[in-house]
């Protein structure tokens, strides 16, 4: 395996993914995305760093992630939890007291390796479909040299690579990794110019 060493953020690794480019993909979530869309189907991947994310509809207000809060990030207040992103480490105390999994930190740095290793699993199927790996996120390019390492692992072992982006990035960015990647899905967000 070429680079170990680059590491970058993911918040998901979703397996036979069929809406991601052709035949049967895995399709890999980065973190971070320079934009904030009010549509974004991906609003986990918005923010670089791992958080902690809060599904208010499985919350039955028991008050365990606010007793176990070392930072004090977390309260329950007029039968609201409310989390002080500020003070908020995401060490995942909280999430592991949390009795109906309302709470949960989204995002983990892992190494290419890591990864790779993931997509290694899926190799029958991108062979008898004709699929691959899709990089998308967030914004894959803002994680570059990450994503530069990735798609050089599998173009190592023949696996078709599409790259699904905003086009907020560096023209160096998208140069950087333009004779890696056999298919740009690349995403429009807004027609007009001056409000995009």
């Amino acid at each position: 395996m070429g680079n170990t060493i680059t590491k970058g953020v993911i918040f998901d690794i979703k397996r036979y993914a069929i809406d991601d480019g052709p035949g049967i993909r895995s399709t890999i979530f980065f973190k971070g995305c320079p934009l904030r869309c009010l549509w974004c189907h991906n609003p986990e991947g918005q923010v670089m760093a791992p958080e902690l994310m809060y599904r208010r509809n499985r919350c039955i207000k028991c008050g365990e992630c606010a007793a176990s809060c070392l930072q004090e990030a977390i309260a329950l207040q007029a039968n609201r939890i409310s989390i002080s992103r500020r003070r908020c480490n995401s060490c995942g105390e909280c999430f592991q007291k949390c009795p109906t999994g309302a709470l949960a930190v989204v995002g983990k740095e892992v190494s290419v390796e890591e990864v790779v290793k993931e997509i290694d699993k899926d190799a029958v199927f991108y062979d008898e479909s004709e699929g691959g790996v899709t990089f998308s996120g967030g914004e894959p390019l803002l994680q570059s040299d990450f994503l530069n390492a990735l798609l050089d692992e599998c173009n190592e072992r023949g696996i078709h690579t599409a790259v699904d982006t905003c086009g907020c990035a560096s023209p160096e960015a998208v140069e950087k990794i333009s004779d890696k990647v056999d298919l740009f899905l690349y995403d429009i967000k807004l027609m007009d110019d001056k409000a995009h």
